[in-house]
């Protein structure tokens, strides 16, 4: 069968959202280090960090979420001892949004407002546009005035002026999403992106453990079409035998994805499962692997429910206790 555009694109399509949550949750200190140094120091990285999904996930709900946005909010210790709540956004969208500014300070002011709580709101910028810097919003009139900064970490000027020999996985990861989003619609640009940044990974001295997280991560980011994505593991298997650093990532997806394709069209259940694992993952927190592979391998009636359920499941353990109330009824 011929492939149409759309499955071209469906093909080629990255789960952004999906990688970045699961680099910040693990690696929040490295991220905050190299993405906002000055906060960096300001925080005790000795003593854990609390991640508040419910609090967030009520701010979304009321305010709206965005396609290609990360909202994550941790508490942490301060090294004053002081208690700090911080708002992490990440804003991949590369079409242009009026308001950006003010939708910060709505989630700002809504935190504040419903939990009582003084909130540092961080914004990374992941996106193409070279001008785009939004860093404030304020309103004055008849004497009253408000006004919210925030810190930004614009991707592409750091990547050109700051980081050029940066190795770390927070840099890493920030090289592979321009690179998606400047390929995308390209799959032949997007393959030597690819291969590109794999290579230098190899380059780059990580240990074998810290190398296959990073392409994991990226292969998460600049997906390929099924075509060249072939042909990347062919090639990347000649490459390793050289390397002796194996690289699984690519197709334990490819048969994740050959299970998902059960019985229904292959590209509506990606679709579906793709957004379903977003919003539980907004709700419940980050989603462990053998959860997500126990979500994916639901037989399509299950996989209905579950998305008629997910609006009212607001932690893991709830997660947990439907996905096995639910077990008989899987494939």
């Amino acid at each position: 069968m011929t492939e149409s555009a759309g499955d071209v694109i469906e093909e080629q399509d990255s789960d952004y959202d999906g990688a970045w949550k699961e680099a910040l949750v693990e690696q929040l200190p490295d991220f905050v280090r190299e993405y906002f140094p000055s906060m960096f120091e300001a925080i005790d990285w000795t003593q854990p960090v609390e991640w508040l999904d419910k609090e967030i996930s009520q701010v979304v709900s009321l305010i709206g979420h965005r396609n290609r946005v990360v909202d994550l909010l941790a508490k942490l210790l301060l090294r004053s001892g002081d208690e700090q709540w911080i708002l992490l956004h990440l804003e991949i969208q590369t079409s242009s949004e009026e308001g950006f500014e003010f939708r910060l300070a709505c989630y700002n002011g809504s935190l504040l407002g419903l939990h009582q709580r003084r909130v540092v709101t961080l914004a990374v910028l992941a996106d193409l546009r070279e001008n785009w810097l939004p860093h404030e919003d304020s309103f004055e009139l008849g004497g009253f005035s408000s006004r919210l900064r925030f810190p930004v970490c614009k991707l592409i000027h750091r990547l050109r002026n700051d980081w050029q020999d940066n190795k770390s996985l927070p840099v890493q990861l920030a090289r592979a999403q321009i690179a998606a989003l400047q390929t995308a619609g390209n799959p032949d640009g997007r393959y030597h992106a690819k291969w590109k940044l794999v290579k230098e990974l190899y380059e780059a001295g990580y240990t074998a453990e810290t190398l296959r997280k990073v392409l994991r991560l990226i292969d998460w980011i600049v997906r390929l079409r099924r075509d060249f994505d072939l042909r990347f593991e062919m090639e990347l298997t000649e490459f390793e035998k050289e390397q002796k650093m194996p690289y699984v990532t690519s197709w334990e997806r490819i048969a994740e994805e050959r299970g998902e394709a059960r019985g229904e069209a292959r590209g509506e259940t990606r679709g579906i499962l793709r957004v379903l694992l977003r919003v539980l993952a907004a709700s419940c927190g980050t989603l462990p692997d053998d959860v997500q592979t126990q979500i994916r391998t639901l037989s399509a009636d299950t996989l209905d429910e579950l998305t008629e359920a997910a609006a009212q499941l607001h932690s893991l353990d709830q997660l947990h206790a439907w996905l096995d109330q639910h077990a008989a009824t899987a494939e």
